[in-house]
């Protein structure tokens, strides 16, 4: 569903949504560097970050994560239900008001997020329609960013030049900027959760992942080349370190619409 107009690009969509997965109840979900918000409405969801710290969702709960560098783990009946904010990094550390560093490779509960996030999942979880769950967070949202200061343009410009290229110089996109190299390196940390070196290799490697989802018959040394790899061996090492499987493993257990991997 489309976010009310107020919010402009800070918002993506919103996804509410049902799930049964009948034969398993364990999925690995990949490292990226798109957020994650998501407000449970149905049974009991068992969270397992990057650091591996584990967390359970209930009813009326919800969690937020932001860049992963490794995999992270959900468990849960099988049946699954609620509501997901998409939005972009920056967006993610407007709403929450802490450092996204500070969120790197785990989870955390929406409540400790502050009162407007409280008061969100609160009423959320007594609608009835996704329409009116939309409405909810629509009205939400909008007030959080009425008390809040937007990015400033040079630093959602370096989070933008780092995800869409690949081969970009970190020294020169400083220069561009006025910025050291260290303190450019500072201000990715603090919108993003890691460095830029590693920002750009997680937003190559998403890349990739989506491009799998769409067409799991790819060449490999084609896909290196779309997503920005100097050659196939320097991708493969990478898919490795981040997906924690070989590719082939990727493609046998993948699920439908980036939706992770079969875990068990």
């Amino acid at each position: 569903m489309r976010p009310a107009s107020q919010l402009g690009s800070a918002i993506g969509s919103y996804s509410d949504y049902w799930e049964v997965t009948g034969g398993f109840t364990a999925r690995r979900e990949m490292p990226g560097i798109e957020p994650v918000l998501i407000i449970n409405l149905g049974e009991p969801v068992e969270l397992v970050g990057a650091d591996r710290k584990s967390m359970i969702v209930r009813a009326g709960e919800g969690f937020v994560g932001a860049t992963h560098t490794r995999s992270a783990m959900s468990r849960s009946s099988g049946r699954q239900r609620g509501i997901h904010i998409h939005m972009p990094l920056l967006t993610m550390k407007r709403l929450i008001g802490v450092p996204l560093n500070e969120l790197a490779d785990h989870v955390a509960p929406l409540d400790a997020m502050g009162e407007w996030a409280r008061s969100l999942a609160h009423e959320i979880v007594d609608a009835r329609t996704p329409a009116e769950r939309a409405a909810i967070v629509d009205r939400h949202l909008v007030k959080r960013f009425a008390a809040t200061a937007e990015q400033e343009k040079a630093v959602a410009h370096a989070i933008s030049t780092l995800a869409e290229k690949p081969d970009v110089s970190i020294e020169a996109l400083a220069h561009d900027l006025g910025w050291s190299p260290k303190r450019l390196g500072f201000r990715v940390r603090e919108a993003t959760g890691v460095g830029p070196r590693l920002f750009r290799r997680l937003a190559r490697f998403s890349r990739l992942v989506a491009k799998l989802q769409q067409n799991p018959a790819a060449s490999w040394a084609q896909l290196a080349l779309e997503c920005g790899w100097f050659d196939q061996p320097h991708m493969l090492r990478d898919f490795r370190e981040f997906a924690g499987v070989t590719p082939r493993e990727f493609v046998a257990r993948s699920m439908p619409n980036i939706g992770g991997l079969i875990e068990g």
